[in-house]
C-alpha cells in the first residue's frame, strides 16, 4: 500500500506598520574629480664645482644587460666629493620622456681650472 502525503506551504502575510517618524538626510552630490595638471619640474640647481685638479681618465665599465628596450645607458663619470675625484658608476635609466637623449656630464678645462658640467636629459 502506498501512502501519499501531501504537504502544503502556508504563507503568512506579515503586515508591518510604517514607522512613526521618517528621517530624511539630504546629502550634497559628490564634488567633481580634481583636474590634474602635469608640470615638468625644473632640475634642482647644481652647485658649480671649479677645481684645479684634472679628473683621471674615464674607467672601463662593464655594461650589464639592458632591463628593457626603453632603458638608456648612463655612463659613469668622475665626480667631486669630499675634496677628491670619485668615480660614479654607470647604470641603466628610463628617460623622462619618450625619445629623450642623455647628455653626459663632463669636465670643462677653462683657463687653468676644471669646471664640472652636470649631465641632463634633452
Amino acid at each position: 500500500m502506498i501512502a501519499v502525503l501531501f504537504t502544503g506551504c502556508v504563507v503568512e502575510e506579515v503586515h508591518r506598520r510604517p514607522p512613526d517618524r521618517v528621517t530624511v538626510i539630504e546629502t550634497a552630490p559628490p564634488p567633481p574629480p580634481p583636474s590634474v595638471t602635469y608640470v615638468e619640474a625644473a632640475p634642482a640647481p647644481q652647485e658649480t664645482v671649479v677645481i684645479q685638479v684634472a679628473p683621471p681618465p674615464p674607467r672601463q665599465e662593464v655594461i650589464i644587460m639592458r632591463p628593457s628596450p626603453r632603458h638608456v645607458w648612463i655612463a659613469g663619470y668622475w665626480g667631486w666629493r669630499g675634496g677628491r675625484h670619485v668615480w660614479l658608476g654607470g647604470h641603466w635609466e628610463l628617460p623622462p620622456r619618450g625619445r629623450s637623449a642623455w647628455i653626459q656630464p663632463h669636465w670643462d678645462h677653462r683657463g687653468g681650472n676644471y669646471v664640472f658640467v652636470a649631465g641632463f636629459w634633452r
